[in-house]
């Protein structure tokens, strides 16, 4: 099938389908008429043939093809492959407009849904398939990229068109400002360029850039959900990116007891058990334990976080189904238990949702679960059930699914809400065409950041402007005005700028449970992590790491948007060489670190969102990975030494930096570990940081020598060791505990104070514990 998604098979069978009664004009026969006119006329543009199939006369322009200079190529070849387009552009202008036609009629004659055994009609306010769509706005421009005024190409999408973009057309569409590319292997994959002809570079128009308004319940609930507690200084509450917006952990306390997923003897095993010990000064004692296996036919699973809510505690992760990996068989899940009788936990629920488990967030009593879903590749049009996401075996309603003109990715990101008041079903669920490669949660949206993998603009065939406009009509063209320079094109899209690497961003807002898409954007670069973004005062604010691809240089920058993901403001071509390896923002003022041989450590103030101005930037060896407020003035950094000639990396350092002045940055201590890894550094969640308690712990590996009882060595292992410091002004950083863990566990141990005891989990089956008045070792207890 070339030129088109739609071909002659599935037009026959929709019209059979529908009863539809074709104009005489448009039968099969006299579009064939229509078609050798139109070549005849291609004919006497291109010019004859001889019998060896070279065209007579001459052409001085030249077409440039994937790159490369043509002028060595025969003219004649040339004439040949201009026809070959030509015909081709024009049989697909019959089809799609015999396709129109089909359409339309079917349309207004059908008065009738598609009737979906999936879901149901209402749920959630999402409409069966057949669900009109509003108009569409205005595009504008943004940062080189098209944009339309408040949102951008992301879609509403129909079933039907997801099947023929994601399933039919199985392949990427490679994208670019302005339209794509559809080669040989490769099928159009929207309706509106359906049109256009195989290798054809097609200009995009004004409706690609669509926005919808939003159709879901107007009267769904706005009752109030419950607020997280704080946490004070009697217990270390989650280390978490955002007040109020908690993300969960394998080891947790509410200041009475601990709840630790635990891990089996094959701590490889994805299944766990959950344990409830209470704590008395030190002294843990068994409550309940709760045996967690597989859910509904799964085979292999993995619970990857649990939250505790009051007297609610609910465990999320991933399970599937034997091979089938990435297809069909994958979901994620929420396991909610009452645990009001911590002695007798009380199972509620389990709610599902397709795809593999990217993370999930608690706010305001609402769980969000977001996951990644790839449909299958091998299914008919009406196994919606095989490439439209599901939530407790319900579709997510078309009303609910958006998706972007031109697709990066054939995989969906999967939004889901539960209240935890009435955990019985999902409060709203959304779904967007993207694969996301950073997530960050406010108390307001949830963002999504995806990387762009595209060729450059122009490199493949350059055609008619009328072709590229995509009107369907095919006057008296002359030569020069069939071919356009590439070189003329290609220095025209250099105020684009897009020999840069660039993300899709998008915001869906969220209150109460409920999930809107709000507006998506394009951004130069792409993020570290979570800890790039931060909401503030209505403001997202974004620091990246693009990559020139003629250069490959990197460099950084800072990007300013509104609620409708305006940028407003920015900074870039920063630090350049180099790539963002911490950020964090404090109120006005943002730090990040770069690196290549040393540590630039900027500071911004981004007081005017419009004008963000640098302040300061400290030149530093090494590196900080993350980076944590600690109290008024100071800011500490966990990271890694390095060799400030060549950059080569050494062990892992820790830094306290005055910011007290951030027109005066101060390193005021600086201390080499001897370990060489911290996966605290890369999992927020296994850092205990709490300034008021003066306390700083984490977990390092190391190579540990084991002696014998004679003292002599016996042998070298891998050890996780916990250490805990504190910070003095004077003395900098004193360390307090070292704590070698018996045992390797790849999920990172972490550890929990309630009052003056330190409870640390080896990430398997054990836990330690100590007294904080002085770090005395108190025993082990095995879970």
């Amino acid at each position: 099938m070339e030129g088109t998604y739609m071909d002659d098979k599935f037009l026959r069978d929709k019209i059979n389908d529908d009863n539809i009664e074709i104009p005489e004009s448009l039968l099969p026969e006299n579009i064939s008429k229509l078609l050798e006119k139109s070549e005849e006329k291609v004919n006497g543009l291109a010019g004859e043939s001889d019998i060896d199939g070279r065209a007579k006369g001459t052409n001085e322009n030249i077409v440039n093809i994937k790159g490369i200079n043509e002028k060595t190529v025969n003219e004649s070849d040339k004439k040949n492959r201009e026809k070959r387009q030509m015909i081709k552009y024009l049989r697909s202008c019959a089809l799609a407009a015999a396709a129109l036609i089909v359409v339309l009629t079917g349309a207004s004659m059908m008065g009738r849904l598609r009737e979906n055994k999936y879901t149901a009609a209402g749920q959630n306010g999402n409409p069966v398939p057949g669900t009109d769509m509003p108009e569409t706005m205005e595009e504008t421009f943004v940062c080189g990229t098209t944009q339309a005024a408040g949102d951008t190409d992301m879609n509403k999408t129909k079933y039907d068109e997801l099947y023929d973009k994601l399933v039919r057309g199985n392949a990427y569409n490679i994208t670019t400002d302005g339209g794509y590319y559809i080669t040989d292997d490769v099928q159009a994959a929207d309706g509106e360029s359906s049109t256009q002809a195989d290798g054809i570079y097609n200009e995009t128009t004004a409706e690609n850039g669509r926005w919808y308004a939003s159709t879901k319940d107007p009267d769904a609930s706005d009752d109030e959900g419950t607020k997280d507690e704080e946490t004070g200084d009697n217990f270390s509450g989650n280390n978490d990116q955002e007040e109020g917006v908690s993300e969960g952990n394998i080891f947790s306390t509410d200041g009475k007891y601990l709840y630790i997923l635990k891990k089996p003897d094959d701590v490889y095993n994805g299944t766990r058990s959950l344990v409830i010990y209470s704590a008395d000064d030190g002294e843990l004692g068994k409550c309940s334990e709760i045996s967690l296996g597989m859910i509904n036919d799964s085979t292999h699973i993995d619970y990857g976080t649990m939250y505790v809510e009051q007297d609610k505690l609910i465990l999320t992760g991933y399970a599937y189904n034997g091979v089938e990996y990435w297809e069909k068989s994958g979901f994620t899940f929420a396991v909610i238990y009452d645990i009001s009788d911590r002695t007798a936990p009380k199972y509620v629920n389990t709610l599902t949702q397709s795809g593999y488990n990217i993370s999930s967030r608690i706010t305001d009593g609402v769980l969000y679960m977001v996951s990644w879903y790839t449909p299958s590749t091998s299914c008919t049009r009406d196994e919606y059930e095989k490439y439209i996401p599901m939530y407790n075996n319900m579709l997510v309603g078309e009303d609910n699914i958006y998706c972007p003109v031109y697709i990066n990715d054939r995989s969906y990101t999967v939004i889901g809400s539960v209240e935890l008041d009435n955990p019985t079903t999902y409060k709203d669920t959304e779904a967007v065409v993207l694969n996301p490669d950073n997530m960050y949660v406010s108390r307001n949206a949830i963002y999504f950041l995806e990387q762009i993998y595209e060729y450059r603009l122009f490199q493949d065939y350059v055609v008619p402007e009328e072709i590229q406009n995509g009107d369907g009509t095919t006057q008296e063209l002359n030569n020069k005005e069939i071919i356009k320079d590439k070189d003329v094109k290609n220095d025209e899209s250099q105020t684009l700028d897009d020999d840069k690497t660039k993300s899709k961003l998008v915001k869906l807002t969220i209150d109460k449970g409920n999930i809107e898409f709000a507006a998506s954007t394009e951004v130069y670069g792409s993020a570290d992590n979570q800890f790039s973004f931060s909401e503030y005062n209505g403001y997202l604010r974004l620091v990246t790491t693009t990559r020139d691809y003629e250069s490959w240089e990197q460099s950084c920058g800072l990007y300013i948007f509104d609620e409708e993901l305006n940028m407003v403001g920015h900074i870039d071509e920063l630090a350049k060489g180099e790539s963002i390896k911490s950020s964090r923002f404090l109120g006005n003022m943002v730090y990040f670190v770069t690196f290549r041989n040393t540590d630039p450590l900027f500071a911004v103030d981004v007081s005017n969102p419009e004008n963000p101005v640098i302040v300061n930037e400290v030149k530093l060896p090494g590196f900080s990975e993350y980076l944590h407020p600690y109290g008024d003035g100071l800011l500490f950094g966990l990271g890694y030494e390095a060799d400030e000639t060549d950059g080569k990396l050494q062990n892992v350092k820790m830094s306290m930096f005055d910011i007290s002045n951030p027109a005066d940055i101060v390193e005021v201590d600086r201390e080499q570990l001897e370990a060489f890894y911290s996966g605290a550094m890369y999992e927020h969640r296994a850092m205990l940081v709490n300034p008021k308690r003066n306390l700083i712990g984490f977990a390092v590996e190391e190579n540990v020598i084991e002696k014998d009882g004679t003292g002599a060595n016996v042998y070298g292992r891998l050890a996780q060791i916990y250490r805990l410091y504190s910070y003095d002004e004077n003395e900098g950083f004193v360390q307090h505990i070292e704590c070698v863990l018996d045992l390797y566990s790849y999920d990172y141990p972490r550890a929990n104070y309630i009052g003056d005891y330190l409870y640390i989990f080896d990430g398997a089956r054990s836990v330690y514990t100590y007294r904080l008045t002085d770090y005395e070792f108190l025993g082990i207890t095995v879970l």
